[in-house]
């Protein structure tokens, strides 16, 4: 019963990071949110939807859930708020689901979902009649019973109770500096709030000319001023061992800008699947939470850790650590500067958030990767929300002529076209939805009718059951990608040049099921949207593939003294 407990809460907070905008679409999602009640009326679907089977799967009463619902949470901020909301909305739910009303209804009686006019009736549950009908009848058994049905007048957030959660959860969603960095060098000690998940761990937090990347001051004969944890005079010899391993040996960090694909977001299965839930699985969940539910650690690009964690057991696989394969010299040279929601307007912003020292520090392998947003909106108007050709092109090329003024000489940027994300529905259209596993009534289709139901969608013109409008978004994606090439080859800058790849998913997925896979299996159970562990990994293999294959010159020779590195160094400080 515990497990249910802290499950549930978790999922609350988790939920309430997801009311809150991205930088990039502030206003625009504000508005969408509110329709039907939004992000608001799916919380609380799922929620309840949740309590219910988790309360079948483990055989326990709603009561006996709810009586003891606090008891796992920390004590202070946490606990307070949840005593809070038992008392405020415990009754209800506990009555509604007696009542054999589902979470559809249930949500409706407490105000957090509605029908506005003109719109239909959104539901994720199978539905038997009128959801409003209902409701008001449940809304009526409830007030007799003198039952108090709490007043939702805007969201979640502005109920005095979740205020200083939200407060708390919307900073880290919207931070994308280290949240802790003494020395403002862009590098942070601690792992989360945008620290060395993110970026190379800073080694001293105190001065700001040492961090990682920079060149090695005075050979780093005392001390380690790169945190690559090679420094020291070599014995027998005028030279430091940075002098003699490194310098000569064509040292390149590696970074992103990109959105929540090259952020790795991701929502645990097990967090949403009543049959998988356990105490393990939510052991880490303020890290996951302060990472803003994203694994750059883990990710194609930056990733430099394995993961034994039960809501992912994976091996990583990256091009940082492939560059760092080829050189040691390399290491902690990584920066993912990538945020979910990011389109090529908002970057214009993010991309400010890049440490590098156009004169201190070594050149960048730089990805910039913009792979969806720029075609993907909740709006049921999706097509004409899509950011426009003139001023995708725009967009990119300031952020190229801003890149020219702080990327190191002899830097590399590749850029990324557009995903073809048809391959979603395709996929996982007819498939069962974790959230539907315990009776197998909700599917991937249902999910995403839902969500466009309620105007949150991540991206009403691939989620959707609407084939003509799953062509039309590919196309326009299609033509959008074809702008972000003709830049790479039209345009040249002064400390940096260009190459450009498209997003590999179908050769990403004729690889996987040549290991005897099968292609849902790429993609997040949860969202159903992004690139999931198994897929990141075979994205580095085919990214570095392009790279040695196109640009040998980018990533230079193995440098020969890596086995004496390894034999003097270790593990050269780790991460």
């Amino acid at each position: 019963m515990k497990i249910l407990i802290f499950f549930t809460f978790s999922l609350f907070l988790i939920s309430l990071a997801l009311t809150v905008p991205a930088n990039s679409e502030k206003s625009e999602i504000k508005h969408l949110r509110d329709v039907n009640g939004g992000t608001n009326c799916a919380v609380c679907s799922i929620l309840v939807t949740l309590v219910e089977q988790i309360a079948i799967v483990y055989n326990d009463t709603i009561e006996e859930t709810l009586d003891n619902f606090c008891n796992y949470i920390p004590e202070g901020i946490f606990r307070i708020t949840c005593q809070q909301a038992i008392e405020t909305f415990g009754p209800i739910i506990i009555d509604g689901l007696y009542a054999k009303e589902n979470g559809d209804v249930i949500c409706h009686a407490m105000n957090f979902c509605r029908t506005d006019p003109g719109q239909p009736e959104c539901h994720i549950l199978p539905k038997k009649k009128s959801i409003q009908e209902s409701s008001f009848f449940l809304k009526r058994n409830l007030r007799l019973k003198n039952k108090k049905i709490p007043k939702i007048e805007n969201g979640i957030c502005d109920i005095s109770i979740f205020k200083e959660i939200c407060d708390y959860i919307k900073k880290i969603f919207d931070l994308h500096e280290p949240a802790i960095d003494i020395d403002k060098d862009g590098h942070s000690t601690i792992p989360t709030l945008r620290g060395s998940s993110w970026k190379g761990k800073d080694c001293n937090d105190f001065s700001k000319n040492i961090r990682p990347g920079v060149k090695p001051l005075s050979g780093d004969k005392a001390s380690d001023s790169n945190c690559n944890g090679i420094y020291g005079r070599a014995p027998g010899s005028n030279l430091t061992y940075e002098e003699l391993f490194c310098q000569n040996s064509n040292q390149l960090g590696v970074a992103v800008l990109g959105d929540s694909i090259s952020a790795h977001f991701s929502i645990p299965e097990q967090w949403l699947d009543a049959n998988q839930i356990n105490a393990a699985v939510f052991e880490h969940l303020a890290f996951i939470l302060e990472n803003e539910l994203d694994w750059p650690h883990l990710s194609a690009m930056t990733g430099f850790m394995n993961s034994t964690w039960p809501v992912v057991l994976s091996h990583t696989n990256s091009i940082y650590l492939k560059l760092l394969e080829r050189n040691r010299c390399n290491f902690r040279d990584y920066q993912n500067v990538a945020v979910n929601g990011a389109r090529t307007g908002s970057m214009r912003d993010i991309v400010k958030s890049l440490a590098r020292n156009q004169n201190e520090d070594q050149p960048l392998l730089l990805t910039l990767s913009l792979v969806g947003n720029d075609v993907c909106n909740g709006h049921p108007d999706t097509l004409d929300h899509m950011t426009k050709p003139k001023e995708f092109r725009d967009n990119l090329i300031y952020v190229l002529d801003y890149l020219d003024t702080v990327l190191p000489q002899g830097s590399h940027v590749m850029l990324t076209g557009l995903a073809n994300g048809s391959v979603l529905y395709d996929v996982l259209g007819e498939r069962i939805h974790p959230l539907g596993r315990v009776r197998n009534d909700i599917k991937y289709k249902d999910v995403y009718t839902y969500l466009s139901c309620l105007q949150v969608s991540p991206c009403n013109g691939w989620m959707t059951t609407n084939a003509t409008l799953r062509k039309l978004t590919t196309d326009y994606a299609m033509n959008l990608s074809a702008i972000v090439q003709d830049i790479s080859t039209s345009r040249s800058y002064k400390h940096f040049d260009m190459g450009y790849t498209n997003v590999p998913i179908e050769e990403m997925m004729t690889v996987w099921e040549s290991m005897g896979g099968q292609r849902w299996q790429l993609i997040e159970p949860i969202d159903g949207f992004h690139i999931n562990q198994n897929g990141n990994v075979i994205l580095a293999d085919l990214y570095w593939k392009k790279l040695t294959n196109e640009h040998p010159s980018w990533i230079g020779n193995e440098n020969k003294f890596n086995n004496d590195i390894k034999k003097i160094f270790g593990d050269q400080g780790g991460y």
